[in-house]
């Protein structure tokens, strides 16, 4: 019997075919790419001025990536112009690209988020944004510099419990080499998750100092590796009341350090929280 060969225009039209699918299909496989901006509408920040959830079936893949979208009007508008909708650096912390020498890539909050000159920029969650905006051409000056080594670099680890997982715990890559573990802002919650010490600020610190510490060891690191804290406190006067406390567990209370946000707590009824840099190898 003969073996009928295929045509060319159907093996074009076969393999078309194959191609349209990997695009637009959901797909769950684990060598699948990476779900975009925790699957957020990348056009809806510029069309309804707002953060918009996409839906899992209207997708596209765009720099190995998936991207979704709330529509498929907004789907659209992205194929024909990825570059005007999708946010500068890929995706990843607009902030953490822009640290000087330890630029670096961090996972974002699709809520924490501006438009400057036509361009999306995200920050790693909301007070990132809020620094962010402060003086937003300096940092897109210095972010643009950095990405050109930054983008290169490993993408961040996400650290499960017993971190808190909003903002999610990353460990993240330096360009020499080492990591930086970015812990919090941690509240002061006990194993519930309920929140302990309520109007002692000393207590709350210290239960603070222990879920930090936790924290940092499923990372490999401890309370001498960090480098530099930022705490948020509604009454900074009454923080310097527990500078031993403070140098406990989150090290010297120098300006170098420690950085102190009045006001800037994503929950007031914690009192304080405290956000921590630890670096490794």
């Amino acid at each position: 019997m003969r073996r009928v060969r295929p045509s060319r225009a159907r093996l074009a039209a076969a393999l078309a075919g194959l191609l349209f699918a990997t695009i637009l299909a959901p797909g769950a496989r684990s060598e699948d790419p990476k779900l975009s901006i925790s699957g957020y509408d990348p056009v809806a920040y510029f069309t309804d001025g707002k953060p918009v959830q996409g839906k899992s079936e209207i997708e596209y893949l765009w720099h190995k990536l998936r991207w979704r979208f709330a529509n498929e009007a907004h789907r659209d508008l992205f194929t024909k112009e990825p570059d005007r909708y999708t946010p500068q650096y890929d995706g990843y912390c607009a902030m953490g690209v822009s640290a000087g020498e330890e630029g670096h890539k961090d996972t974002v909050d699709p809520e924490a988020w501006a438009i400057v000159d036509g361009k999306l920029y995200l920050t790693h969650m909301p007070q990132g944004m809020d620094d962010w905006r402060q003086n937003p051409a300096a940092f897109i000056k210095q972010a643009d510099a950095n990405w050109a080594v930054v983008k290169d670099l490993a993408a961040p680890e996400i650290l499960g419990p017993p971190c808190a997982a909003s903002p999610p715990t990353t460990k993240v890559a330096l360009r020499d080499g080492g990591h930086m573990v970015i812990v919090g802002p941690e509240g002061a919650n006990d194993d519930s998750g309920k929140g302990t010490g309520e109007g002692d600020i000393g207590a709350r610190l210290e239960q603070i100092g222990k879920q930090v510490e936790a924290c940092l060891k499923t990372a490999g690191a401890k309370l001498s590796d960090i480098v530099m804290t930022h705490t948020y406190i509604a009454d900074p006067d009454q923080l310097a009341k527990y500078a031993d406390l403070r140098k406990q567990y989150f090290g010297s209370a120098s300006p170098a350090r420690t950085i102190v946000h009045k006001g800037g707590l994503s929950n007031p009824a914690d009192l304080v929280q405290v956000m921590a840099f630890a670096k490794v190898q």
